[in-house]
């Protein structure tokens, strides 16, 4: 099994709010809630938000990639709640399918050096005097 990592869960949270929508983002973000709420039932959690009813921190980058960096912490200590997790990444993970031609671009943390993200560049792109 693949381990999970927090930037898989931030960019499937990302995905299932943006763009799976609807009765499968429901349930993506139902049954993470049912996750955290695990974690915070054992109590040695420091607190990311509410205990009841849990809410994903999806529109907070900071704090979404504290409680993902959280439940991967867990999963390394839990092997039960490792398998749950990656579970839920398997079932949720994939990016949600899209009408044709659309692009959905996702970037988590830091770069060392320019990021491009789009679709149909046209023309030269350039980031000044090297």
């Amino acid at each position: 099994m693949d381990p999970v990592t927090a930037g898989a869960l931030v960019a499937a949270v990302n995905s299932a709010v943006s763009g799976a929508g609807g009765e499968a983002g429901r349930r993506a973000m139902e049954s993470l809630g049912a996750l955290v709420r695990r974690v915070w039932r054992r109590g040695d959690a420091e607190p990311v938000g509410e205990p009841e009813p849990v809410a994903i921190p999806y529109d907070d980058e900071e704090r979404l990639r504290r409680l993902a960096d959280l439940l991967v912490e867990r999963a390394g200590r839990d092997p039960e709640f490792g398998r749950d997790l990656a579970a839920w990444l398997r079932e949720f993970g994939r990016p949600a399918e899209r009408e044709s031609g659309s692009v959905h671009n996702t970037f988590s943390g830091t770069a060392s050096g320019p990021v491009i993200q789009g679709r149909d560049f046209h023309g030269p792109i350039s980031f000044g005097p090297q």
